[in-house]
């Protein structure tokens, strides 16, 4: 399996010959998906924010998730586990699905942005997970301190940070530093991709820090 980080909250998993993008970001960002890397036979949203869910900035005729439940799609297994976001009295509740998937046997987890810690039952949901993609600068999320200890409540073999200021992102996020910080790590060299298999996952929780792949407007 193949795990590309693409910017912002957007992730491009390759298994199989088939290709999940989950969260695709649209040019307003300040970065957009190049073309090689756009087409995808899945998609999933966590949320109605543009941000993550800007489906048409991806090619082909992909499927597309955005809701809690349990799919069969491009060779994986999928969950959608919805979370509520703090609204204000009187605003319509506003949700975050975290999506699960398995291929390969690898289960891995893009959490979206959610607000608050997740609580043990939604925990349980999520089951054994070996790689999470966590948001760790969201300016409406949650906290570096807060991330590591949903990492820590998950116990992934790879956490791989998302959602955090780098070059081209014209949205407000906060830098990756504190993350690393709470996390007790030096920042790992970045690597454009990471290969994930059975047989290389650590024994141990380890950070993995991927570059953006999107290219600047």
């Amino acid at each position: 399996m193949e795990i590309t980080w693409l910017g912002h909250a957007a992730f491009r998993v390759r298994s199989g010959g088939k290709t999940l993008i989950m969260d695709p970001f649209p040019p307003e960002l300040g970065l957009r998906i190049a073309p090689q890397q756009a087409e995808a036979d899945l998609v999933t949203q966590s949320s109605a924010d543009e941000f993550h869910s800007a489906v048409s900035a991806v090619s082909g005729k992909p499927l597309a998730l955005d809701g809690p439940g349990e799919y069969e799609a491009a060779g994986m297994h999928l969950r959608g586990v919805r979370t509520t976001r703090r609204t204000q009295e009187g605003e319509p509740q506003q949700w975050n699905t975290v999506f699960t998937a398995k291929a390969e046997g690898i289960v891995f987890c893009h959490l979206g942005n959610p607000d608050r810690l997740l609580t043990n039952k939604e925990v349980d949901d999520l089951g054994s997970l070996h790689v999470l993609m966590v948001p760790v600068g969201s300016a409406t999320g949650l906290s570096a301190a807060d991330a590591v200890e949903v990492a820590r409540s998950v116990e992934p073999r790879i956490v791989i940070p998302m959602l955090y200021a780098h070059p081209g992102n014209r949205r407000e996020l906060r830098e990756l530093a504190p993350f690393l910080t709470e996390m007790g790590v030096r920042e790992p060299e970045k690597q454009s991709r990471l290969t994930v298999t059975r047989s290389n996952l650590p024994d141990e929780t380890q950070v993995a820090v991927l570059q953006p792949t999107g290219a600047l407007l």
